[in-house]
């Protein structure tokens, strides 16, 4: 298996942050992606920037439902802000740039849109109209809207994707120091590991984690968060404990391992998302193995995303957490016994897809027969 480094793409939160502070904001913005904690925050930030609290009310405008046309919105952008800034414009949860329809919204009106987005100057730039949406991923074709805005000379596209290790940290930290509470530097990692945020078969983003950081300010001692409490209060990311029962399968406790997979099964955790979980981690602690086999450590592991999927999507790195955790299992057990184990997962997974086993049948004969 090759592995080497890929280009890493700017995050959109640190291109947002670097535009603002530049003093030309576009005209025209999209703000998307998986990441809705993101584009939520966005808005109410460029809305606080660019209008007058005082005449927010007059010199901003949300077009949607009823008031929904090309018409309205491109009348909005060529009205002049009273005592702010810019104009905002803000048409939320827009379907047309994501490919979606909505009702009373055609061709015709998608058309005009384009063309008043694109032509000459587009939107005055003593406006700011803002688009939010959700994201294209897998589409071969950008929709017209987005596409517009996207060639717009005074456009601009804001994805916001899952962020990555080092935002995410910056991230958790900001919200434990604004608690005013003391906590060593590990607890960061432990709530990282217990939240299982990136983790693609679990629903967990960061309108999760600011809820449980939030609980967890609430749960803690007068002075200080410790790992304790997060492990008390944030929701249980079902990873750590596949981790743990790979590990008891590689040491032959197989009694320990059923019994964690019936923990999982009373957890009410799919079956499939089990078995995903197994050849996931499996292929995730081979590659660890083999890189450590080579010299290379935790850190350089961590950076090297490689084809590996669970690197997950646009060159993400590897969370040192689980990187951390690969590496304790990989130690005690050699890269043959990985590789049987592996075999044996996708032999049933195999079996499972093609209706020879039920899944949490199949999971019990595969933790029996390894």
């Amino acid at each position: 298996m090759a592995y080497g480094y890929r280009a890493k793409e700017e995050h959109a939160f640190k291109r947002i942050e670097k535009d603002l502070r530049g003093g030309s904001f576009p005209s025209v913005v999209l703000l998307c992606g998986p990441e809705k904690y993101l584009t939520d925050f966005y808005v109410e930030r460029l809305i606080s920037r660019f209008t007058n609290e005082a005449t927010r009310a007059i010199d901003m405008v949300t077009i949607s439902g009823d008031n929904l046309s090309a018409q309205n919105i491109i009348e909005s952008c060529e009205t002049l802000a009273m005592m702010s800034e810019r104009k905002v414009v803000l048409v939320p949860d827009f379907l047309p740039a994501d490919g979606g329809k909505i009702r009373g919204f055609g061709e015709s009106e998608i058309k005009d849109l384009t063309e008043y987005l694109s032509k000459g100057e587009g939107v005055p730039e003593s406006t700011l109209l803002i688009f939010t949406s959700g994201e294209t991923e897998g589409k071969s074709k950008l929709p017209p809207v987005r596409k517009a805005i996207k060639e717009a000379k005074n456009g601009s596209i804001y994805d916001f994707q899952p962020l990555d290790d080092s935002l995410l940290r910056g991230f958790i930290e900001k919200r434990l120091k604004a608690t005013g509470k003391g906590y060593r530097p590990s607890l960061v990692s432990s709530i990282i590991a217990e939240s299982g945020y990136g983790n693609k078969y679990i629903d967990y983003t960061l309108y999760n984690l600011d809820n449980d950081l939030k609980k967890l300010a609430a749960y803690a001692g007068e002075t200080e968060i410790t790992a304790e409490d997060a492990k008390a209060v944030i929701s249980t990311n079902p990873e750590n404990n596949i981790f743990s029962l790979l590990d008891s399968v590689s040491r032959n406790r197989k009694g320990d391992a059923l019994e964690m997979l019936h923990n999982l099964f009373d957890a009410k955790v799919d079956p499939f998302m089990i078995q995903a979980m197994i050849v996931r981690q499996l292929e995730l602690i081979l590659y660890v193995k083999e890189m450590s086999d080579d010299g290379r450590g935790l850190q350089d592991i961590s950076k090297i995303s490689g084809d590996l999927e669970s690197a997950g999507r646009k060159g993400r790195s590897i969370p040192e957490f689980r990187v951390k955790k690969a590496m304790q299992v990989s130690k005690n057990i050699s890269s043959e016994m990985i590789k049987h184990m592996l075999t044996g997962a996708y032999e049933i997974d195999g079996n499972v897809k093609r209706g020879i086993f039920e899944p949490k049948l199949a999971l019990e004969y595969y933790i029996s027969n390894n």
